[in-house]
C-alpha cells in the first residue's frame, strides 16, 4: 500500500467522507441484513455477491437480487424495508480505526460526508456516534440522479461546499467509491477492506486504515 503525501496546499483542500465501510464498521450488519432479506424470499445472498455490490446503494442490491433470483420485487419499496432493517441494527455498529481521530483533528476543515444511504438511515448512524455537528455539508445518493461509481453526489458535495472539485480529497473503501471520485476529478484515498491491489490503479493513495491516511491530507 502507497501513500505520497499531497502537496503544501493539502492542509487547504475540503475532505469528503464516505460513510458505510469507511468511517463506519457497518458492512457485517449489512451483510447481515441483505442475507435475512435474501433468505425471506427464497434465496441464498452470499458474501461474494454482497462485496459486489459495496457503495452502489440499496435500490441496486434489490436489482442484482432481482436478476440473481428472477424475482419481481419492487426495487424502491423493498430497499425501503432493508433501510429498516438496518436502523433496528444501529446501536450495533463501531467506528472504524482512526475514525474519531480524523475527524477531531480535521476540525476547522471543510468537511463533507456523501454517502450512497438514504438519509433517514445516515441521520441515526451520525447520531450513535455524536457526529452530526461534524459536518459542514451531508450528501445520499439519492439526491442524485445516478449513484456510485457516477460522479454525481461528489459533485454535488463539491457544490454545497462552495468549492471545486480540484479543492477536495475523497475518502473511499469502496471501487464504486473511488472510482466515482476520480470521474468527478477530485483526488481519492483508498482506504479498502477487500482487494487492495484492485485499487492501485485508479489511486496513487492506497493505505490499510484512516491513520494512515491523516498524514496524506496534512493531519
Amino acid at each position: 500500500m502507497s501513500g505520497r503525501r499531497l502537496s503544501q496546499m493539502a492542509s487547504e483542500r475540503a475532505l469528503i467522507f464516505d460513510m458505510d465501510g469507511l468511517l463506519v464498521d457497518s458492512e457485517p450488519l449489512w451483510w447481515r441484513v441483505e442475507k435475512a432479506f435474501a433468505a425471506d424470499h427464497g434465496g441464498t445472498w452470499t458474501d461474494a455477491l454482497a462485496q459486489g455490490c459495496v457503495g452502489k446503494g440499496l435500490p441496486h442490491v434489490i436489482a442484482e437480487m432481482n436478476a440473481m433470483f428472477g424475482w419481481s420485487l419492487e426495487v424502491e419499496a423493498e430497499a425501503e424495508r432493508l433501510v429498516d432493517r438496518f436502523i433496528a441494527g444501529v446501536d450495533t455498529l463501531s467506528l472504524k480505526e482512526g475514525a474519531r481521530e480524523i475527524l477531531t483533528a480535521a476540525r476547522g476543515r471543510k468537511l463533507a460526508l456523501a454517502s450512497s444511504s438514504p438519509l433517514r438511515l445516515i441521520r441515526p448512524v451520525l447520531a450513535r456516534f455524536s457526529l452530526k455537528e461534524t459536518f459542514d455539508v451531508v450528501s445520499s445518493g439519492e439526491e442524485v440522479a445516478a449513484g456510485k461509481p457516477a460522479p454525481d453526489i461528489f459533485l454535488l458535495t463539491a457544490k454545497r461546499l462552495g468549492v471545486t472539485p480540484e479543492q477536495c480529497v475523497v475518502f473511499e473503501d469502496s471501487h464504486a467509491g473511488v472510482t466515482a471520485g476520480r470521474a468527478a476529478g477530485m483526488t481519492v484515498i483508498a482506504i479498502p477492506e477487500h482487494d487492495p491491489e484492485r485499487f492501485t490503479e485508479l489511486t496513487p493513495h492506497v493505505v490499510a486504515d484512516l491513520h494512515q491516511a491523516r498524514p496524506i491530507v496534512g493531519l
